[in-house]
């Protein structure tokens, strides 16, 4: 019986200080950003003069190095007079986060997924690829990147592209 009692007793002192080590390290953390997409692909900009919308997620890691896990909604404005309506675009995507300097205040993140492109007048949609890729800045419990950001398309063929400019929270858990 007394084993018992000093393996609960010795498990109630180590189990906090093993979550208290780990809180303190910011293992987790979740992000929300919303975000302003100017088109850069030529076709893509001719097309849309520009998105908003907002993305969320989870990162999981140790160190300088995080393993992200990223959702949205983005919603592009039609140009007028191209005969095309306004499309949204849902991203799910799985990447990195890296940290460049001690500190962790400067890092760059990579995505890739893919997305639902939905034509918001017909209501047509499909499944593309999707990437992004950019550097950004974390300030205390603020986060400002800038992502170059798209999806495959086939028609025309090739990558809609966009500057994503996002400025929003982290929260290390």
């Amino acid at each position: 019986m007394k084993p018992a009692i000093y393996l609960m007793a010795a498990a109630l002192w180590i189990v906090p200080g093993i979550l208290n080590e780990a809180k303190a390290q910011h293992l987790v953390f979740i992000f929300v950003h919303p975000q302003y997409a100017a088109p850069v692909d030529k076709d893509f900009k001719n097309n849309y003069s520009f998105g908003l919308g907002a993305e969320g997620g989870i990162g999981i890691g140790t160190g300088r190095t995080f393993f992200v896990g990223t959702f949205g909604y983005t919603s592009f404005n039609a140009r007028s007079g191209k005969g095309i309506d306004n499309i949204s675009y849902v991203p799910l995507k799985i990447g990195f986060r890296h940290y460049l300097l001690i500190g962790k205040v400067l890092f760059i993140n990579a995505d890739a997924g893919i997305a639902t492109i939905t034509d918001r007048g017909s209501h047509d949609s499909q499944t593309r690829f999707t990437a992004d890729i950019g550097p950004g800045v974390k300030l205390g419990p603020f986060e400002a990147i800038v992502n170059y950001d798209g999806f495959t398309r086939s028609d025309p063929s090739g990558y809609a592209s966009w500057l994503a400019f996002k400025l929003g929270w982290r929260i290390g858990l």
